[in-house]
């Protein structure tokens, strides 16, 4: 079995070829296997899997895939993605996220009976328990970003999704990193699990560096990113940190918006992601929820602004950049300290290197952040930039007015006469206790 002629078709025009995790998996998939994708960001996992779906779906107005995603960005995200593809075929998609109406969204199933669902877990579940969405035909459940959903502290909520579906169901589960217990999940959803793992964890292509820096040479040194107009994804291991840094940045100048702010509404969320896409924002905050899948073309620089404790968490990180054999740069910034402890997670599998060591920041030997920064946006891979068009006016920046210094004569410094006062004003401005 292949997968569908008019997505073949399309496909190779617009792919030289299909990556090692596509060619691994799609035969299992058009044969309704249960499987475990492993492969590194960026290697086109998505498509690894939304082409055979797409395939195996009949036409009718059932709901016959259901996707999981661990954040409302990636679950907007995938849906983008599978229904520019399931417009060929004349299928539908819908996305199920918290921070939407849910009355509207329970109305849309409705009224456009999708036969592909795509949603986070907890919007998921209240939309089965409501009788909204009805998954009795349903053929398969996808989960993408399987490492950061299939965790022991979801067991609750796992069973009561795995209560709602058929006996007979294909489970494809997708990740970066092998943090997925198949046998728990086999005893979950009663499927045996076929693991298909392809490449390296980290592609060879992405650069790891390391710059000393307290907090303060550390919000000048990401100005300067945005002043120089070196877009990249700056990372916070908090929302508190995130938000206190983009004020920083905003009051210099800088094109910054965030995603990962719990206080943002979805919209504002996705609506900086657009922008940054479009070339609009040099800086897009984020913590780590919130910007998983993200999928940024040419993104030539990912910035830890607080190191990761977790191997983990790292390598969803550095997949932001360096993208489909791409080039890419990580850069962390953090003291000693922070960067010993990375060494010691990553462990020899990663070349983590200082950026350059006449640039280091010596706790005795200050040395410029300008400088740094600049020679950084400099270095990191520079995209193809495009003419923007912005949907709507975006205010420039205004302009730093540089007066010249004026050149003037050393003279010897005159000696200034004192003031003789009168005896009138000589206690002006003593308190009244203190005049005689």
């Amino acid at each position: 079995m292949t997968i569908n002629p008019i997505l073949s078709e399309r496909f190779n025009q617009e792919f030289d070829q299909a990556t090692p995790i596509q060619s691994a998996v799609w035969e299992h998939m058009v044969a309704g296997k249960s499987i475990f994708g492993l492969a590194p960001t960026g290697s086109g996992k998505t498509l690894a899997f939304t082409l055979p779906m797409l395939t195996n779906i009949e036409a009718n107005k059932q709901v016959q895939y259901l996707i999981l995603a661990p954040s409302q960005e990636l679950a907007v995200q995938l849906s983008q993605v599978i229904r520019d593809w399931a417009k060929n075929l004349d299928l539908k998609v819908m996305s199920l996220i918290g921070g939407a109406n849910g009355r509207r969204q329970a109305d849309k199933l409705k009224k456009d009976h999708p036969q592909v669902v795509v949603g986070t877990l907890g919007r998921t579940l209240t939309m089965l328990a409501s009788g909204a969405l009805k998954v009795t035909n349903l053929k398969g459940l996808i989960v993408d970003e399987a490492d950061e959903i299939l965790i022991p502290e979801r067991t609750e909520d796992l069973e009561k999704l795995a209560g709602y579906l058929p006996d007979d169901l294909q489970v494809a589960l997708f990740s970066a990193t092998d943090g997925v217990d198949l046998k728990w999940i086999t005893e979950l959803f009663g499927q045996a699990i076929l693991p298909v793992s392809v490449g390296q964890t980290v592609p060879a292509t992405i650069q790891h560096r390391y710059q000393y820096v307290d907090e303060r040479a550390k919000v000048k040194m990401l100005i300067q990113l945005g002043r120089h107009h070196q877009q990249a994804l700056v990372f916070f291991n908090s929302i508190n940190a995130l938000v206190a840094v983009q004020s920083a940045l905003r009051h210099a100048n800088v094109r910054v918006m965030s995603v990962g702010n719990n206080e943002k509404s979805q919209i504002r969320r996705a609506d900086a992601i657009r922008l940054f896409k479009k070339g609009e924002l040099d800086l897009l905050l984020a913590t780590d929820v919130a910007a998983r899948g993200l999928d940024i073309v040419d993104l030539p620089l990912v910035v830890n602004a607080q190191i990761p404790t977790r191997k983990k968490t790292y390598i969803h990180r550095t997949g932001r950049t360096g993208r489909a054999g791409k080039a890419g740069l990580i850069l962390n910034l953090g003291n000693d300290h922070d960067v010993r402890n990375l060494k010691r997670e990553l462990g020899p599998d990663f070349d983590l290197q200082p950026y350059d060591e006449s640039l280091l920041i010596k706790e005795k030997v200050a040395t410029d952040p300008d400088t740094v920064a600049e020679t950084v946006a400099s270095a990191a891979p520079q995209p193809v930039k495009k003419e923007r068009q912005s949907e709507r006016p975006v205010k420039a920046r205004p302009k730093t007015k540089v007066k010249a210094a004026k050149v003037v004569d050393e003279q010897p410094i005159k000696p200034t006469k004192k003031k003789k006062r009168t005896k009138r004003n000589k206690d002006k401005g003593k308190p009244k206790w203190a005049k005689s």
